[in-house]
């Protein structure tokens, strides 16, 4: 019954880490029928989800799922989404969410790389690739609402894998991070002493299962005995502040979008109407100042953080906490310092950097630095350098120290990496699709700013218009909503295509351009410089 050492509670300190498929047994002995987790339409105990999570590890072991195979969860924001990481990790296996909303043509060229073992559908779709073991939502329900069964959680050696989350790569197609066991036990330790999450804590998750914070959001809270609200409403911000409120929420984690969304105007963030608000936690991209001053000025005894990290170092490696609101504030806040048992440097031309002020790469090191990307070990070797024993991360960031020795963001060395949706994108990807498509002689991507909002752009270099039409629905059949471009423009080919970044750039500037000046979301870029909308070909 002895919470894990991640409790901020100094008598759990020398307790023994759980396996990772045994991160419920705890509270589940602990408060048995305490509500664990909602999603507004199904809920569990702490005892249900244990249980589930043996009998779904039952039959996932009867159906050959062992130590090491690699089982898909196509998710969707629900409830059961906790019992079926857990049962997956019962097994020895490697949890691998992926978004059941994306185009099939996506899902099906992830599933034949990872070879999975087994599918788990929490949608009517079918599974797609042929598997050894599927099981849809129909028969996830006879399974749980069945007998129950018992099953002794297989654990996992520490550098085995544990999860693969997907982003978008530099490659040009999705690139899976794979961490550790260990990695995820030492970032469960590292984080929440930021976070501090108790068995009285009530969480707000609002991270779809395929984006690993919500392992942060959902998981680690779970393990120390408190209650986890799944939101699965539209994300307006009027309807994220009533649920914060009525449900007593204690932590929000939210990324800079969303919580730029249920900040508003600021004129709701009242004690009244969130009376037991303790943390608010944003990150992922860099967020605005102006949103979090308006959270530490009308919530001052609620603390402020941001949290900074890529995937490739387990979730976050580094927070800041906002002490007092700085109204005068124009750039952001810093990105902070390493959590406890991580190491952060910045480095340029092989040497490490410690004037304040000098920009250089962002490199992190420690425990939770991921095995590597699935079925890419030459960007592995790109990225992940040793240093003396210690793994280091090379995010690509430019950062700078601040005079009291936090880290400062300044940008991505990278100029294809920007975020679309909260999520960091890699335009390579989108480009690769678009260049893949016949008769298509060249392809510009960029992130644009119309009517204050960012817009992908495509500029299709072809000799036929119809040519960005085809190009639009390709895009629509390999790619997530959120990475799909809102302006289209064709420019006629050329004899010797141009890739000169100068020549790139005038063709977005001329694009921009007209997309402010015109609704059309379609254009067509003539050889003499003229502009002009068109209809959707």
């Amino acid at each position: 019954m002895a919470l894990p050492p991640w409790s901020i509670d100094p008598a759990d300190e020398k307790n023994p880490a759980p396996a990772l498929g045994d991160l419920l047994v705890a509270p589940a002995l602990k408060w048995p029928d305490r509500v664990a987790i909602n999603d507004g339409d199904v809920s569990y105990t702490f005892a249900q989800l244990e249980q589930g999570a043996q009998t779904v590890a039952a039959r996932l072991t009867e159906q050959g799922v062992g130590a090491g195979d690699r089982v898909v969860v196509l998710t969707e924001k629900r409830a059961v989404m906790a019992i079926l990481a857990i049962a997956i990790w019962k097994c020895g296996a490697v949890y691998v969410p992926l978004d059941a909303a994306e185009p099939a043509a996506r899902l099906r060229g992830l599933l034949t790389r990872l070879q999975p073992k087994a599918v788990i559908a929490l949608d009517d779709r079918d599974p797609i690739a042929p598997v050894d073991c599927r099981l849809d939502r129909e028969q996830l329900a006879k399974i749980l609402s069945g007998p129950a069964a018992t099953h002794s959680t297989v654990a996992h050696g520490p550098e085995q894998a544990a999860y693969i989350i997907f982003a978008s790569g530099p490659t040009g197609e999705p690139q899976g991070v794979e961490n550790s066991a260990a990695g995820l036990i030492a970032y469960f330790g590292n984080h929440n002493q930021v976070l501090r999450f108790t068995s009285e804590s009530r969480v707000l998750s609002l991270s779809p299962f395929n984006v690993d914070v919500s392992i942060e959001d959902t998981l680690l809270p779970l393990s120390l005995g408190a209650f986890v609200h799944q939101f699965r409403s539209l994300p307006a911000g009027a309807v994220m502040r009533a649920v914060i409120g009525r449900e007593r929420i204690t932590h929000l984690i939210a990324v800079s979008m969303l919580l730029a969304m249920i900040t508003g105007d600021g004129r709701q963030i009242t004690r009244a109407k969130l009376p037991s608000l303790e943390t608010v936690m944003t990150g992922a991209q860099v967020c605005d100042p102006a949103v979090m001053n308006i959270w530490k000025q009308q919530l001052p005894q609620t603390r402020v953080v941001h949290a900074f990290g890529p995937p490739e170092a387990t979730i976050f490696s580094l927070t800041y906490e906002v002490e007092h609101a700085d109204a005068e504030r124009a750039t952001a806040y810093p990105i902070g310092r390493p959590l406890r048992g991580m190491d952060a440097k910045i480095m340029k031309d092989g040497a490490e950097l410690h004037q304040p002020g000098v920009p250089g790469e962002l490199w992190v090191g420690g425990d939770q630095v991921m095995r590597g990307y699935f079925d890419h070990p030459e960007e592995n070797a790109r990225v992940v350098i040793d240093l003396e024993g210690t793994p280091y991360f090379r995010t690509g960031d430019i950062c700078s120290y601040a005079e009291d020795g936090n880290i400062v963001f300044h940008r991505h060395g990278d100029e294809e990496i920007t975020w679309l949706a909260g999520r960091r994108t890699h335009l390579s990807e989108i480009r690769r699709a678009a260049l893949s498509c016949s008769g298509v002689d060249r392809a510009v991507v960029a992130v644009v700013r119309r009517n204050q909002r960012d817009a992908v752009a495509v500029v299709v270099a072809a000799e036929e218009r119809q040519a960005v039409a085809d190009v639009e629905a390709h895009l629509r059949s390999v790619l997530p909503d959120y990475m799909r471009p809102t302006l289209m423009a064709w420019s006629p080919a050329e004899s010797a295509p141009s890739t000169a970044k100068t020549d790139e750039r005038q063709l977005i500037e001329r694009l921009t351009t007209a997309a402010q000046q015109s609704n059309s979301n379609y254009f067509a870029l003539s050889a003499d410089g003229a502009v002009e909308p068109m209809e959707k070909v």
